[in-house]
């Protein structure tokens, strides 16, 4: 398999499973949400390794290798997941999927270019700013709150405009500089390591960092009083996404390097957009349709 055609997977497991987790965050808490997810990876990736020949991997690993790999496993999906959900019941998937797949990319390369010394082009100057209208649509944009959200909002709007709106962008911003210098980091220090050994510690090490913060914060009880069909999607959702979907972007990242990973998983919003409509009951608008259009063709232009 080529590494363009991992990225490309990543990205269409992603968009499922963001689709489960958008509507699971209306019913608890974004950190319990990711707590369930990452426990469910880490035991997927646990069952995988023996077949896939990666304990010999994980025993020759370096510390500066293995620091890389846990922290900016850390930083992506313990901390970036984190703010991501949050953002969800906030900007609904329709408008943050394409935003965060806008800014994430765009963020990469520039972080790229001044850590690993990579070319910023004229292309890459034009793609910025197809990539600035494009966001500044989707945030103009005022999308009926979706029914049964559990906030009681059914009946008022969620644009960035209003407090929910401004919440919701500055979380998934947040949420995309954390995942960027994660991809950076991750690209600098992985090494020659197999991504199902790397996987495995980015799995495992962030299930054992946030149960115990979710068990903190009473998101013990929230996941008890989910019920086991919910509790069992966020499984699913956690297989599927920081499961496969994540072995096959640090496969990505290995064979075509940070920057076009990040391209190539821009076109998240082409799969998540129709699973909006079809399961979320989102209303896709012109201005989403074109300012998601924009942000593609100008991540595009960056490589």
């Amino acid at each position: 398999m080529s590494g363009e055609a991992g990225a490309l997977l990543a990205a269409a497991l992603w968009s499922v499973s963001v689709t489960i987790l958008a509507f699971q965050t209306r019913r608890i808490g974004a950190l319990s949400v990711n707590a369930v997810r990452s426990l469910s990876a880490a035991l997927f990736i646990l069952l995988l390794i023996p077949f896939c020949g990666g304990l010999s991997d994980l025993r020759g690993i370096s510390a500066s290798s293995a620091v890389a790999v846990v922290g900016s496993g850390v930083l992506a999906i313990g901390l970036g997941d984190y703010l991501y959900l949050a953002s969800l019941p906030r900007l609904g998937v329709s408008r943050a999927v394409p935003i965060s797949n806008g800014l994430y990319p765009l963020l990469t390369l520039l972080i790229a270019a001044l850590w690993l010394g990579e070319d910023v082009t004229r292309l890459v100057i034009l793609g910025t700013g197809l990539v600035i209208v494009g966001v500044s649509l989707l945030v103009q944009e005022r999308t009926p709150a979706v029914e049964g959200d559990g906030n009681g909002s059914s009946a008022r709007s969620t644009g960035a405009t209003g407090g929910r709106g401004r919440m919701g962008l500055l979380l998934v911003i947040l949420a995309c500089v954390a995942w960027a210098v994660s991809t950076v980091w991750l690209k600098e220090g992985i090494g020659d390591l197999d991504a199902v050994a790397a996987g495995a510690i980015r799995m495992i090490t962030n299930a054992l960092i946030l149960l115990p913060v979710a068990g903190l914060v009473g998101g013990t009880r929230e996941i008890a009083g989910n019920g086991m069909r919910n509790n069992a999607a966020l499984a699913i959702a956690g297989v599927l996404g920081i499961g496969i979907g994540s072995l096959f972007y640090i496969f990505a990242v290995q064979e075509v390097g940070a920057g076009r990973t990040a391209v190539l998983t821009s076109t998240q919003p082409l799969f998540a957009l129709p699973l909006a409509v079809l399961f979320l009951r989102e209303k896709i608008t012109p201005k989403v349709v074109l300012g998601t259009a924009l942000c593609i063709l100008g991540i595009w232009f960056v490589a």
